[in-house]
């Protein structure tokens, strides 16, 4: 991982099949480049994202704003995949507020030509590596999947998330519900005090 001036990260990554991108965190102009890669999702059927509605660039230019705010505060990252100029993917780390302030929430998305390759591994490894380093305190990551996202489940597993639960029919895709599979990530050694957590039957 490299850093720019500012501390700003932007690396290149090559994946398992040779495929080359760059991981970096974002910036005040990326506005069109995400809002053209999130909306791509809303035609994806199983896309194991909430949206299903497009969104505008003015309302992606407010959104970025209040993250590019939460990153220069330490509430959050973000790190961005960029190849030939579009943005084909995106992982964050937001922390929640209060009693619940040692907790973060993490997101990823990765376009579907690019899935299967490594690359998400990859970008959740760094993303959460990033939250360690510069989230003071943060002792605990959540995520939530749909329960079909069979690909998504086994990468949480893979690095060190649980299921702890789910929420029944929480998510519609036209007429039909799935469950959301709740999961955490312990950043504490907490299994030496006995209190790390078992995955629960799905």
């Amino acid at each position: 991982m490299s850093w720019l001036q500012h501390g700003v990260i932007r690396h290149e990554l090559t994946a398992r099949d040779g495929t080359s991108v760059v991981f970096r965190e974002p910036k005040p102009s990326d506005a069109k480049l995400l809002m053209d890669f999130i909306n791509a999702f809303v035609a994806e059927p199983m896309s194991g994202l909430l949206i299903n509605k497009r969104v505008h660039l003015k309302a992606e230019k407010v959104w970025l704003r209040g993250w590019l705010a939460d990153i220069r505060n330490r509430k959050g990252v973000m790190l961005l995949v960029e190849a030939d100029g579009r943005i084909i993917g995106n992982c964050t780390v937001s922390r929640l507020v209060w009693k619940i302030s040692h907790m973060a929430d993490a997101g990823i998305a990765l376009s579907k030509n690019i899935r299967g390759r490594g690359i998400g591994e990859a970008l959740l490894r760094e993303t959460i590596e990033l939250a360690r380093k510069r989230m003071r305190g943060l002792e605990m990551i959540q995520l939530k999947a749909f329960d079909y996202n069979e690909r998504a489940l086994d990468l949480y597993r893979k690095l060190g998330f649980v299921v702890v639960g789910r929420i029944p029919r929480a998510n519609k895709e036209g007429t039909d519900y799935y469950d959301d599979v709740l999961m955490v990530k312990n950043l504490k050694e907490f299994e030496k005090t006995g209190n790390g957590f078992r995955d629960q039957p799905m």
